[in-house]
This record gives structure tokens, C-alpha cells and sequence, in this order.
């Protein structure tokens, strides 16, 4: 297959997928950009040399649209979109999130026009997040996985689910139902997933004049196994492994720390840093565009190895039932009652106002 002409629609997310398509240059190439026509757009489209079209009709020659405009579950048109452009036999891949109805709906029209359509659920594609799945791929193969906890901002279900849905290896069978009392921060969900328990807690609050802004959490998972738990604190950053250690143990059965050398100098609590010093400016220039391009070498083997789209296609579907359910059983989102603090806080500046002692 040649480089792929991709059109990009929506320019305020859509410039990460502008910047992943030129870390892919060899697959993809940026025909033009689709949008309302603001002032910020027509400069980011002469910035990158491509022309601007406020209609489908007046695009140049492509192959391939990224849609990256909202979804009418949230009150956008991407899917309305997605499904111009897949009537006229152009591939399609949509940033999420997408319900059920409007993912059928695209898929089918996918299959009419003999075209591929692919649902971006971006956070899986990001360094950190991405390595913590290939690491949790060989401990359910060695080990198999106990239980899974995660938390997470309402803003991140969606991707959240996926992630929780690729550390069990599928959904079928699943359930999702309420746990307990909500408290001021969490609504807890427990769920099961192919037979894994699932513990989900959200915080299901929104800030109405600053609709991107989350608190408290973004990503945060802990898989548990019989060799240990592997800890993903937040989306970027590190990944921490707690091995299950046995206490040495003399012949009487006494804790005896010279019993067993293996087991008195195990490290009990590893890290791996995979992004180092997460600043808002890498993620918007690092790690989001090769999230992006990790997820467009992901579509172009899809694109070209059509007998593997059924399979993401029902996982997509089943994943889109899941969020549904889970949005149904948390509620509508609650607003923010404290906003938060103007100025950011350092972990220096905890430290030195508990004199902490690090020496």
C-alpha cells in the first residue's frame, strides 16, 4: 500500500494527529484539514502547508479521514462525519469516545462501502500505558491475573475501560454493577470481566467552565498476581512492581533473615520510568503525537490485513456496551465544588514545609 492521503478534522485535538502523521511520513501524508473555519484553524493549515475546507465536498484527493470532532454521545458531530465519509469509501478512524449506536451504524456502513473504521481510544497508545500492557501480557500468560483495581476521572472512563479490558484480554462475559455508598470523590463500581474481578473507582466530577480540567486521578491500575502487583500510579510517568516475597525462615520455622540470601535480598518495591518529569509541554509535543503514531501503524495493519478488523470491531462494540453501563449506574456528573489550586503545588515545596529530613 502507498503513503495513505489522510485528512484531519478538528484542529484542537486534531493537530496531535497532525503531528503524529509527520512521525509517520513514510505511511501517511497530510492531504488537508476540515473544519469550521476559525481563525486558529486557518493558521494551523498554513503552518502546515495543506489546504482548509469548511466541507467534506471541497477536500482534496485522500484516502483516509481522521476524525478527531466529538461524538454525538457528547454532543459533537464526529459520528455524523465518520459516516460521510465511509458512504463515500474513504477509510475512516474516530477519536473517541463513541456509544454503541453510532459505532454499529459506522461499522455497517464500513462494510457497504468496503472500507476500514477504527475507534482511537489514544491513552492505550502512550508510552507509559503502553508498556505497563505489554508487561501485564506476560504476567497473565505466566501467572494469570487475581484481581484487577483501578481509578479514574469520569473524563477517562471510556479510555479506562479499554485498559482495564486489555489487561483481561476481552470482556465476554461482564457484568457491572454499584458498590457501596459514594463518598465526596469516588463512585465505586465492582465488575467482572472474562472471570477477572474488577474493582472501579471514579470520580465523577466536572468543572462546567473548564470542561478538560480533571482532579485527583487520570489513569491509576493495579493488577494483581500470584508473583506480585504491578502498580500503574498515574497515565504517564512510571510503572512499580511489588513482588510477593516470603519471609526467610530458619529450619524451626523462625524468621531468620540469614535463612534464605534470595529471599532477604529481593527488592521488594522496583520502578521503571518510562517518561520522566511528565510536564504538560511533552505531553502535548512528545508523548501524545507518538501516541498518535503508534496508533496510526496500528490502523495501517489493520487497513491492510482486513481479516483481523471483525475481531477489534466486536471488542469495540462490547467495550462501547460496557461504558454505557457504567455511565448509567454512576449518574450524571456531579460539578466540582472545590476548584483546583491556582498556583501548583511542587513535591519540594511539601517536603521542605514538613522538614522532611532526606539525608
Amino acid at each position: 500500500m502507498s503513503r495513505l492521503r489522510a485528512v484531519v478534522c478538528g484542529t484542537t485535538f486534531g493537530r496531535l494527529y497532525a503531528a503524529g502523521i509527520r512521525l509517520r511520513s513514510s505511511r501517511y501524508e497530510l492531504a488537508g484539514i476540515l473544519s469550521r473555519g476559525s481563525e486558529q484553524s486557518r493558521q494551523f493549515s498554513q503552518d502546515q502547508g495543506v489546504p482548509l475546507c469548511t466541507e467534506i465536498d471541497d477536500l482534496p484527493e485522500h484516502d483516509m479521514a481522521l476524525v478527531v470532532v466529538r461524538s454525538g454521545v457528547v454532543g459533537g458531530d464526529g459520528a455524523r462525519l465518520a459516516q460521510r465519509f465511509l458512504s463515500s469509501g474513504k477509510h475512516v478512524a474516530m477519536e473517541h469516545p463513541i456509544d454503541k449506536r453510532d459505532a454499529v451504524a459506522c461499522y455497517r456502513e464500513a462494510s457497504m462501502a468496503g472500507c476500514g473504521f477504527l475507534v482511537n481510544t489514544f491513552y492505550r497508545y502512550s508510552s507509559t500505558i503502553r508498556t505497563y500492557l505489554r508487561m501485564v501480557e506476560v504476567l497473565r500468560a505466566r501467572f494469570g491475573i487475581i484481581q484487577v483495581e483501578a481509578e479514574c476521572s469520569i473524563h477517562f472512563l471510556y479510555s479506562m475501560l479499554d485498559i482495564i479490558g486489555r489487561i483481561a484480554d476481552g470482556f465476554t462475559p461482564w457484568r457491572v454493577e454499584e458498590q457501596g455508598a459514594r463518598s465526596d470523590v469516588f463512585t465505586c463500581l465492582s465488575a467482572s470481566f472474562r472471570g477477572i474481578p474488577v474493582s472501579l473507582r471514579v470520580v465523577n466530577k466536572m468543572d462546567p467552565f473548564n470542561p478538560d480540567d480533571f482532579v485527583h486521578v487520570g489513569h491509576r491500575v493495579t493488577v494483581f498476581t500470584a508473583a506480585g502487583s504491578l502498580v500503574l500510579p498515574e497515565t504517564d510517568g512510571k510503572i512499580v512492581w511489588h513482588p510477593n516475597v516470603s519471609s526467610p525462615r530458619g529450619p524451626e520455622g523462625v524468621l531468620e533473615i540469614d535463612a534464605d540470601e534470595r529471599l532477604s535480598l529481593t527488592v521488594l518495591h522496583e520502578e521503571l520510568t518510562v517518561e520522566a518529569d511528565v510536564m504538560r509541554r511533552s505531553l502535548f509535543e512528545v508523548v501524545w503525537p507518538n501516541a498518535v503514531a503508534e496508533f496510526l501503524d496500528e490502523a495501517h495493519h489493520q487497513l491492510t490485513h482486513p481479516e483481523g478488523r471483525a475481531r477489534e470491531a466486536e471488542y469495540t462494540l462490547t467495550l462501547c456496551s460496557v461504558w454505557a453501563e457504567a455511565g448509567k449506574l454512576l449518574g450524571p456528573t456531579q460539578e466540582l465544588r472545590s476548584h483546583m489550586s491556582a498556583h501548583p503545588l511542587s513535591l519540594a515545596q511539601i517536603v521542605g514545609e514538613a522538614a522532611v529530613d532526606l539525608t
